[in-house]
This record gives structure tokens, sequence and C-alpha cells, in this order.
């Protein structure tokens, strides 16, 4: 009602027409603008109203009115001089007679736009006339605004129905499953590798570790493990020196949920699963990994350590002192009780040599106590007869409670075990202080921020010597030989990770004419190349971990959907473990980060945003992951040893035990034909090229050999998956991943696109969630 009103003001415009339908006499009167104006201003009956008072007026009329606003300007224009008005509406209020007033329309609508706020009327009389109008009137609400100078009103409005009858996207949020449900790959794997009386067992143990690796309450301390990083505590509130380490209450949490869940306790899984122990033990890596704030490094250490513990437990050479040491050490590292059990570090890097430990300046001198010292580590077994100096440039795990350390002899390189800590007396008290290492300073790292890397101090640390003196570089294989899988594994589930929080967020996002993101070709095309590259790793460090189990109970039985993967000679095995394991941990972490990079990517700038849900925290995945490329040996590094495996001392048996494996692993369906034919050819031509070069030469090309070595195993691991049940989506799975990529892939978009769907999202209606 006051846009019509105002409009009437301001412009000085009425339909004659209109307001004749309300009068049974109308008289034509010219005024004088200067008498109207003061005649109206003599009569009592007017009132002042300002803005607003004519606003609530306005919004109590129960009727719409509508103007057409260009016919009624265009009738105003064309009566410049006379405006015929109805002499009952306009009089009677006035209490005046009839009369014509010539009025010039231009000064009066400029002394209308100089008093824009108060309007002199009498309210009832125009109210009621205003009732008698025509019941629709058009109002462009702007220029009305403009003229007037009245601000126009903020809304508050539903957003959702707007948006939907716009067509666009609500901000639906994504919903993150567990990963032991939500991922197809994941499932076919246990199907392949556990039987089904395993199978029945470990589901449990492992739904129940994939809920809680989504759950609210680990992504909260992985939250508080995250923001608040571990710093030293150098001194204590009356300056004395402490070199303490603290780290945050999340991470503390971390590690014992990890501990309770039996990361590193092979034993007791050996108990419950028998030669599944080790499948087992990664699979729980592999869904633990995203949600331990690295805390699993620490666990992957403990595991590779007491491993080598494990295998002189039983050499003859050792005296009992070191036996006993070295046992209670070994059930401290495999502990499934958080109060009993430890963690422990690998310290080999120093300043001039990186991962190459042959220039390593840290020596180990023996020096054994005398005869009157019983110093003791803090759990009371007597200190090394080693002392080690020097400083360690790079080390993890410097909470733990032990490490294995290498050091240079009279004799070469060696490894030795070494407590943290020690007990000594001060005042007749017994206290605990640090075993002659320091703790210099934390790096400042781009990844695995939560997990304490530094820079220690090495001064008079008394150890044990492992193993034979000057043979330490084979000690510390033992360990890099287990790290390397779990470290593999790891990767993975981080991929894993990035690529379900990508496939929630394709679920619900929608785009232009309120498409899906699971419905568009070109998002779904790169998702669904990610999920198989996701796939082909999996299946590889799988493998891994199927060997590794079998050289530890090389007595039991495979499986019989195993029996063409797994070698039947331990020789075979135990030469593939040696091969493989190294391919896997460089060639999956590689190509691990490049899926996440895919992930965060396709989330846009939510990807890239280091926000404090980390659930969906894609950013922090792909800087942990990229933090693995380095570990236990870059790449390159792993590279060379995986050209001098095949070419060195042992590589003519690596080399034919590999041939086998490929001659009785590949499928004989006519359907995969194509696909064998050419891993076959890719062998052979790989084959040759090892018999054929020099080890420099080579070496040269290690990633290229690497990379052939990973791609060829993984093929025919996926197309032994699909020839187990011929499922469509996992042998297109291994077609792609196998077949050279084409210009334009498929046939057509729609069958590209759903092949692309089913891969990243499941060939059954129940994964699928989208179509």
């Amino acid at each position: 009602m006051l846009n019509v009103i105002e409009k009437a003001q301001n412009h000085a415009e009425m339909d004659l027409t209109t307001l004749s339908r309300t009068t049974t006499q109308v008289a034509t009167v010219e005024l004088n603008e200067k008498a109207f104006l003061e005649a109206a201003q003599t009569q009592p009956q007017t009132v002042e109203l300002n803005e607003k008072a004519l606003l609530e007026a306005a919004q109590t009329q129960p009727q719409t009115v509508e103007v057409d606003e260009k016919a009624f300007l265009e009738a105003a224009q064309t009566q410049p001089q006379t405006v015929e008005l109805n002499e009952k509406a306009l009089l009677e209020p006035a209490q005046t007679q009839p009369q014509t007033v010539e009025v010039d329309e231009k000064p009066l609508l400029e002394a209308a736009q100089i008093q824009p706020r108060t309007v002199e009327v009498n309210e009832k009389p125009l109210l009621e006339a205003a009732q008698t109008l025509p019941q629709t009137v058009e109002v462009d609400e702007k220029p009305l605004l403009e003229a007037a100078q009245i601000q126009p009103r903020t809304v508050e409005v539903d957003e959702k129905p707007l948006l939907e009858a716009a067509q666009t996207h609500p901000r639906s949020t994504p919903k993150l499953e567990s990963p032991y449900l939500d991922d197809v790959a994941f499932a076919r794997l246990v199907d392949l590798y556990l039987p089904p009386e395993v199978k029945k067992s470990a589901e449990v143990e492992l739904a129940r570790l994939g809920d809680a690796a989504a759950s609210q309450q680990l992504m909260g301390w992985v939250a508080d493990a995250e923001s608040s990083p571990p710093h030293i505590r150098h001194w204590d509130s009356w300056g004395e020196k402490k070199d303490e380490l603290v780290t945050s209450q999340g991470w503390k949490n971390l590690w014992r949920f990890g501990i309770s869940e039996r990361l590193a306790a092979l034993p007791s899984l050996t108990k419950e699963y028998e030669s599944h122990a080790r499948m087992i033990q990664l699979l729980k890596v592999h869904l633990f990994a995203p949600a331990s704030a690295t805390t699993s490094f620490h666990l992957i250490l403990s595991d590779g350590v007491a491993s080598l513990l494990l295998a002189h437990l039983h050499d003859s050479k050792i005296d009992e002192a070191t036996r006993a040491l070295f046992q209670h050490a070994y059930e401290r590292l495999t502990s499934t009780d958080p109060n009993e059990g430890w963690t422990s570090g690998l310290w080999m890097t120093e300043r001039a040599g990186g991962s190459d430990l042959t220039p390593t300046e840290t020596t180990a001198t023996f020096s054994p106590l005398g005869p009157d010292d019983n110093s003791k580590d803090a759990d009371g077994f007597p200190l090394g007869p080693w002392v080690l100096d020097g400083l360690k440039w790079f080390s993890t795990s410097t909470e733990g409670s032990m490490a294995v350390a290498v050091a240079r002899t009279a004799r070469g390189l060696s490894a030795f075990y070494v407590p943290m800590r020690r007990a000594v007396k001060v005042n007749g008290v017994t206290q605990v202080e640090l075993n002659g290492v320091r703790i210099r300073r934390l790096k400042n790292k781009m990844g695995t921020k939560s997990l304490p890397t530094g820079e220690l101090e090495l001064k008079g640390m008394r150890g044990w010597l492992i193993g034979t003196e000057g043979k330490g570089i084979g000690e510390i294989g033992v360990v890099l030989n287990i790290t390397r899988i779990h470290l593999a594994m790891a990767s993975v589930g981080l991929a894993a990770r990035g690529l379900s929080v990508a496939r929630a967020f394709a679920r619900v996002r929608k785009v232009a004419r309120g498409t899906r993101l699971s419905s568009v070709p070109l998002h779904m095309k790169t998702l669904a190349k990610a999920h198989v590259t996701y796939r082909a790793h999996l299946a590889l460090c799988s493998f891994v971990a199927a060997l590794l189990g079998r050289t530890e109970q090389l007595q039991a039985a495979s499986p019989p959907q195993l029996l063409d993967l797994v070698p039947k000679s331990a020789q075979d095995v135990s030469c593939l473990v040696r091969l493989l394991g190294s391919v896997a941990k460089a060639t999956s972490t590689m190509d691990c980060v490049g899926v996440l990079q895919t992930g965060m990517e396709s989330l846009g700038g939510v990807g890239y945003v280091e926000n404090d849900d980390m659930a969906f925290n894609v950013a922090r995945l792909f800087r942990d992951c990229s933090a693995i490329l380095i570990g236990e040996g870059t790449t390159d590094v792993i590279a060379t040893d995986v050209v001098r495996i095949l070419k060195g001392s042992i590589g003519p048996y690596v080399v034919k035990a590999y041939g086998r494996w490929v001659e009785s692993s590949l499928p004989k369906k006519e359907s995969m034909a194509p696909e064998a034919t050419i891993i076959s050819q890719q062998w052979s031509e790989l084959e040759t090229a090892i018999s054929s070069n020099t080890m420099e030469h080579l070496t040269r090309n290690a990633r290229e050999i690497m990379l052939r070595v990973s791609k060829l195993t993984s093929g025919i691991l996926l197309l032994a998956d699909a020839a187990r049940d011929d499922n469509a989506v996992a042998m297109e799975v291994a077609r792609r991943w196998i077949q050279p990529a084409t210009l334009l892939e498929g046939s057509s978009a729609e069958q590209g696109l759903m092949l692309d769907q089913q891969i990243v999202f499941g060939d059954q209606p129940t994964w699928l969630g989208v179509l």
C-alpha cells in the first residue's frame, strides 16, 4: 500500500477512469498549486505521517494492488497541465468547494522529491479511497524507493526452498562410512585371502576397528594430536636441565588404542589366526593408518624390531643375560596391554649420509662395566658393555623405551640394542634418567607433524650388540623388510580414506541444473582412474602380506583360492618377499600420493583446507603420505636396492622365482587372453634387459625397472581377482590397469559413465547409492 501512496505523491499521476468509479459527480477544477497547498495545510483533520507510519498503515490493508507503471506514467505525461480529480474524494476531507486549479506538474514533482519523508494527508479518506482501487497494482519497487529516498529492507529468507526452486544445490553434508563397509576392493580382498572360518572371526575385529577409525572419538584424538604437536621442555621450574619430550593426550590415547587393537602384537594374532595372522595385522594397519595421527608408525617400528629380536632369541651365540634382555623387550614390544607395551626407535640417519649408511660417524666402543658397577636400565637389566657416541640427525620414536641404533666399530657398521632410560641414585633415592642421550631439537616437517622426529646426541649411551659385529646392515635389513611392507600398506590405507571422502562428496554435491557429481562423466572418470590405481596397489600390498605370513608359517596350507598365487617353494616365497616388499613400499607410496592429490582436487577448495574436521581433512593425509615416501629409504634408494636384488648375488634365484610365479599365476581364461599376453610380453622384455645389461646401466634406469615389476605383479593379481568369480567390474579394473591408455576410452559416454560409477561405488545398488 505504501508503494501506491508514494507513487501518487512522487509522480502526481492518477488514472482518472479508475478514480471515477467511486464518485457520482465529477467536477474538473483548476487548482493554483500554492492555493491548494495552503488550503490543505489549514484543515484540522490532516496529519503528518512519516514513512514508518505509512508503512504500518499500508500493511494493514487486506488487498494487494497492482499498477501498470508504464501506462500510468504515460497517462500522466499526456496531461501535464490539468489533472481531473474525483471531487467527492478530494474535497470532502478538505471541506472546501469544488474548483478547478491548473497545476504545473514539474514543480509539484520537484516539491514532492525534496519532502520525501513527511506527507500531510488525511489518513482515513485516503485509505478508504485506496480500498476502492482496482485489485492489482504492479509496481517497480526500485524507482519508487529511489524517488522517496527510502532504503530497501533486508529480508531473512529460508535458503533451502529458494535454492531448490532455482534448481541449484543445497549445502548437503557428506557422510563418511566405515572403511570396512564402504570399500568394495577391501571387501573383495578379505574374501580372497581369508578362508570362510577365519573370515567369520576376523570380520568382527576388522569391522569394529573400521567403525572406530571413522568415529568422532578417534577423530577428536587426531585433532588434538595435530593441533598440539610434540615439543621439548628443556628446563623445569627451578632451572634444572630436563630435555623432556611432551606429546599431546590425543597422541597418547591413539597409541594406547593401537596397542590394544594388536597392531604390533603378532604373537597374539598368531595364536588366534595362525598363518593368516600377518594378513589380518596388515589389514588392521590399512584401516587404522588414516585415523592414527601417525602413531601407527611407532607400532610399525615396534613390529619390525620385535621380528629382529625374535630371530636372535634362539641364537646359540648370545649369552643368557643378552637373551633374557631380548626376551623381555620382545614381550613388551608385542604386548596388547597399553600399560606394558613398548615402542622402539630405529636410529640410522646422520647428516653426512642420509639414506646411505656408509658414512656413519657414530661410534661404538666396547667398554664393559666394572665388577662393582651395578648400573641398570629403567627395567632393572644391566646396562650393556658397548658405549655409543655420535649424532643421529633424523630419528623417530624419541619417546620410546628402546631403539636399534647403527654405529661404527673397529669391524664396521654394527647394530645395537639401546635402552632409552637408566636408573640412577640421587641422595639414596632411585630415579630414572635418559641413558646418555639428549634430544637436541625436533624437526618441523611437512607431514607426520604429530610424530616426534628429532636430532639425538649420543654421549656415553650404553647398549648391547645385536648379531655379529660389522654385520649391522644385514640386521637392519630384517627390520626394513617388515617396516617397508607396513609403510606400503599404511600409504594405501591413507589413499583409501581420501577416496572415501571423495565418494561421500560426489554422492551429495550438486552442480549445474541440480546434477550430482556422481553423475558428471568427467568427474567420475577421474575418480575411477584413481580407484583403479588404489585397487592395484591394495592387491600388491595384500599379496606381499600373504607372502610374508607364509615365510613365518611355512607349514600352513594355503586356502584353495590362493593355490595358484602363493608359491609352494619356500625359497621362491622368500625371494618374492625380498623383491616385492621393496617394490611395494616405493611404488605404492608414490602412486598413493597421486591418488590423494586427485582426492583433494575432487573436493575443490575444501580439499586443500587444513580444517579441524579430521575425518574429511584430505590435506593431512596427503602430507603424511608424502612423508612416507622417504621413510625406510627414498624412492631412488629403494629402486637401487631392487636392481641389486635382481642383478646381484641372489639375482638369478629371484629372477627365476619371479618368472615361475608369472607363468603359474596368469589366468588361462580366453576372455583374459589380451591382458595375459601383454603381461607375458612385458615380463619377457624385462627379463632380457636384466640379463643383458650391466649393473650400472640397470641402476641408471632403476625406477623404470621397479615400476615395471610393480605393474606386472599388480596386473596379475587384478586378473586373478576377477577370474575367481568372473566379476565384470573387477575385470574392467584389470583391463584399465594393464591395457595402454587410449585417447578416447569407452564406446559411448553413457556406457563409460556407468562403468566408472561401478568402479568407484561398486557394482551393487547397496554400494552404488547414486543411480
